[in-house]
């Protein structure tokens, strides 16, 4: 029963793809000949889910409810075994310490093109888990940087937080992304990496230096057919890393015979 489910499931999810890559090929190819790119083979491209939720400023019952988490945190942090006043040493030979440090290196910034265009799906889920931070976060901050103070890691996490970010997601889910620096980041926050970004970086790879051009698009554009359909939302990045978003361009209408299920 399960492997029927699986193989289903798989099979939606194929038909899916393939009735997005069609609907959306003529509005990529739009969308690169805005960035005067003039075919989508000389640029990376892809899909990514779409969110359509609102920027709003941080509500202060959140802020302070967060900046109580991040309190909360370092002081567990400079209570544990290593002293409130010892500096502590980075670990040696820990495989998880040298991972994250490999994770959170700077990765190339067209891979967020599909992170743009999505808005942030994974982020969401960062909202009601103070963005993923725990004393363990801090700890791995203060090996980094010993001789930082509470205060002065407290001040480094809450100067991050934007202006106005995505209504109920993490407190750092800007307009264009986190806003929080890799090495500050939780360790999920860079070990993850969805199969949009995934597959993102595999065009980047067949197609370095281009930049790159983003779908996001909705799970349920195949049940409006219509021309126009409000489930898109375009994101290029040049090759100099200018991030356009292509508010002009439409879905075309899901003809008969586009979809497959």
């Amino acid at each position: 029963m399960n492997a029927e489910i699986a193989r289903k499931r798989d099979q939606k999810e194929a038909a899916w793809r393939a009735t997005s890559n069609r609907r959306t090929r003529g509005v990529l190819r739009k969308a690169a000949r805005e960035i005067g790119v003039p075919s989508l083979g000389r640029i990376a491209h892809g899909l990514a889910p779409y969110i359509d939720v609102p920027l709003v400023p941080l509500s202060d019952a959140r802020r302070t409810a967060f900046e109580t988490h991040l309190r909360t945190i370092i002081g567990e942090s400079f209570a544990a075994a290593d002293g409130v006043s010892k500096r502590p040493e980075p670990p040696e030979d820990d495989p998880d310490f040298a991972l994250r440090l490999k994770q959170e290196k700077p990765e190339p910034a067209v891979l967020d093109t599909a992170c743009i265009a999505c808005q942030g799906d994974c982020c969401l889920m960062g909202g009601g888990r103070n963005a993923f931070l725990t004393a363990e976060s801090i700890t791995c901050q203060r090996w980094k940087t010993p001789d930082l103070t509470e205060e002065q890691l407290l001040q480094t996490y809450l100067s991050r937080i934007p202006p106005t970010s995505i209504n109920g997601s993490c407190v750092y889910h800007g307009p264009q992304g986190c806003t929080l620096d890799r090495p500050l980041r939780a360790d999920i926050c860079n070990s993850f990496q969805c199969r949009f970004r995934r597959e993102l970086a595999e065009a980047v790879e067949r197609r370095p230096g281009t930049g790159a051009v983003v779908a996001g698009l909705s799970r349920t554009h195949v049940d409006d057919r219509s021309a126009g359909a409000p489930y898109l939302r375009v994101v290029s990045m040049s090759a100099e890393n200018e991030v356009t978003i292509h508010d002009g361009l439409k879905l075309p209408a899901l003809r008969k015979g586009m979809s497959d299920g």
